[in-house]
C-alpha cells in the first residue's frame, strides 16, 4: 500500500511499467525472470500488477535480464522525455483541472493507440 496517495502520473507510469513488462517477458516466466534479475517473484509480482514501480536499479536488471533498454519498460528513461519532461510539466502546471483531465485522457488514447499498433 503507497505511503501517499498515487497522483494520476504515477498510476499511468505503473499501468505503462506492467504492460511494456508483459509485452517484453511474453517468453519468460516471472520465475525465470526473478533468477536472471535477482529480483523476487513477489516483487515482480507486483510490478505486473501495478501495486509497485521499479527502482531505478530494478528496471536496470530487468532491461539487462530481457535484452531491452531501460526505457522499453519506463518510459521516464527516454531521454527525450527528460528533456521534454520539464517543458511539459510547466505548461500542464497552467491549465486548469479540466484541461488537464483533458491532457490526461487524450494522452492516454494515444498510448492505447500505440500500443494497439494503430498509427
Amino acid at each position: 500500500m503507497p505511503r501517499h496517495e498515487l497522483s494520476p502520473f504515477e498510476k499511468n507510469i505503473r499501468r505503462v511499467i506492467a504492460q511494456n513488462l508483459k509485452a517484453a517477458s511474453r517468453d519468460i516466466t516471472q520465475a525465470e525472470l526473478a533468477g536472471k534479475t535477482g529480483i523476487p517473484t513477489s516483487t515482480l509480482s507486483g510490478y505486473f500488477a501495478q501495486r509497485s514501480t521499479p527502482s531505478p536499479a530494478n528496471v536496470e536488471k530487468l532491461a539487462t535480464a530481457l535484452g531491452i533498454h531501460k526505457s522499453a519498460i519506463d518510459p521516464r528513461f527516454d531521454e527525450d522525455l527528460l528533456d521534454n519532461n520539464i517543458h511539459f510539466e510547466a505548461i500542464y502546471a497552467q491549465l486548469s483541472p479540466d484541461r488537464q483531465r483533458a491532457v490526461l485522457t487524450y494522452a492516454q488514447q494515444q498510448l492505447q493507440a500505440q500500443l494497439s499498433g494503430l498509427k
